[in-house]
């Protein structure tokens, strides 16, 4: 009897185990950039169409501006109660008002989500408004989130500037990294008297180019 006892166990351990696939033990990480506002919304756009597996949003109470995202992006308005449709002009307490009125569906950005991306330029209404407020729900989330923005040319004057100031003071304490890029240093390797469109357009150029590698590096 022990003899059979013996043999039957000796079988159970010997039983031939179902192979795990090596996907099964890979976690593929879900990278998600949001650009907050006009300006954020703007360079996201720029870069989506040359990455294929991250998902863009560009987020903006302003519609008509979303309207001109490209179709590789995934388009979510907010404080369409608040601003009936519009921007936020520069009155960021606004811009802070919407997100705080559509915080569920706003938090839906992040679910599931490994690593958030947040891209804003400060110094307006609705990005400098909004982004701590995403920021917020991302941390509250527990999802690990970047913040990349950009800090206004001297030329548009100290009120755009103290609001960017104002605005980054509340983002720091709820990003896990943040990467902060004053719009006058393009002038390090353009010309001056580079017009301002043409000035704007090389820094989303470089922002694009510098976010696309290191998403390139995460996924490598």
């Amino acid at each position: 009897d022990m003899a059979k006892k013996h043999k039957k166990q000796k079988n159970k351990k010997t039983k031939k185990q179902k192979p795990i696939k090596t996907e099964e033990l890979i976690h593929r990480t879900r990278i998600r950039v949001i650009g907050v506002g006009g300006g954020g919304s703007s360079i996201v756009s720029e870069i989506a169409p040359q990455l294929k597996r991250i998902d863009f949003v560009v987020a903006n109470t302003d519609l008509q501006a979303l309207k001109e995202a490209v179709r590789e992006t995934r388009v979510f308005q907010f404080g369409q109660n608040l601003t009936h449709g519009l921007g936020c002009g520069m009155d960021p307490g606004l811009g802070k008002i919407a997100v705080r009125d559509e915080k569920q569906k706003i938090a839906k950005l992040f679910k599931g989500i490994d690593l958030a991306i947040l891209v804003s330029c400060l110094g307006g209404g609705t990005g400098s408004g909004a982004a701590p407020e995403f920021a917020k729900i991302a941390r509250d989330l527990g999802v690990m989130t970047l913040g990349i923005f950009t800090l206004p040319f001297k030329f548009e004057g100290v009120r755009r500037s103290q609001i960017a100031r104002a605005s980054l003071e509340k983002l720091i304490p709820n990003l896990n990294a943040v990467s902060i890029i004053p719009n006058e240093n393009i002038f390090r390797i353009i010309d001056k008297n580079t017009p301002i469109m043409a000035a704007f357009s090389a820094i989303n150029k470089r922002l694009s180019a510098n976010l696309r590698g290191l998403i390139e590096m995460i996924y490598l």
